[in-house]
């Protein structure tokens, strides 16, 4: 499959983890090195349904990156908060939980995303917070319930960026998929190894992906990728 070339795998991590949604700025890596404890809250109706799907991708995301995420508690308090909310609403929490002051970037971002999120990095360029609002009622409208859990509780590990040059991906927006795809797998997988670490540039991050991709076992999970990624999360509630 195209996809599978290292020269588009690279391309990919480079414009999706690198390069941001709403700026033209370049980042070095980022990505959580901590635990992430989880908040839902529920400001619309159908709860169980948006907590089975939200804590199915939380589960799966963990297992493909090995991180520790869990529901927050009394000991370790939410670092990441997702608000299943209503369009009504939207500006105000734009404002309240986004901590957005500026009237016009609200009213751009109430205009034009479906479902939002933002993250938070500390000094090293790890990610410390995220929050994602996800307007049900807008969401469903596009069609896009299932998308914009997908999508951006997996953008908030660090891969921020939409590409129309990346596919099959859930970080295209003219891309029909709702669930991860085997690039995309290949992409979180490749964000979270050891060799990849926060604060990375562009030129150190090809150099270390061109040796990472090329070696033996990354070479081996790109030929299973689409094949592992639909045996997990979501994909197992079609069945």
């Amino acid at each position: 499959m195209p996809w599978q070339s290292t020269a588009f795998i690279i391309d990919s991590f480079v414009d999706i983890a690198l390069n941001n949604e709403y700026s033209t700025n370049t980042s070095k890596v980022r990505k959580w090195i901590n635990p992430i404890y989880y908040q839902i809250e529920h400001r619309t109706g159908d709860q169980a349904l948006h907590q089975k799907l939200t804590q199915t991708h939380l589960a799966h995301l963990a297992s493909i990156t090995g991180l520790n995420i869990v529901p927050a508690s009394k000991k370790n308090s939410a670092n990441l908060k997702i608000i299943f909310s209503s369009e009504k609403n939207l500006r105000h929490e734009l404002q309240a939980d986004f901590l957005i002051n500026n009237k016009q970037q609200i009213e751009s971002l109430a205009q034009t995303g479906v479902c939002l999120a933002n993250f938070s990095i500390g000094s090293g360029s790890n990610i410390i917070k995220a929050i994602v609002i996800i307007p049900v009622d807008r969401a469903r409208a596009h069609a896009k319930l299932l998308s914009c859990i997908v999508e951006e509780l997996t953008q908030v590990l660090g891969l921020p960026n939409d590409s129309d040059k990346v596919f099959p991906s859930i970080f295209n927006d003219r891309s029909k998929d709702d669930y991860l795809s085997g690039l995309d797998l290949v992409l979180i997988k490749a964000l979270y190894h050891s060799s990849i670490t926060t604060g990375m540039n562009i030129k150190q991050v090809r150099r270390q992906l061109n040796s990472l991709i090329e070696s033996p076992p990354f070479q081996q999970l790109i030929l299973d990728a689409d094949r592992k990624v639909r045996k997990q999360g979501l994909y197992r509630l079609l069945n």
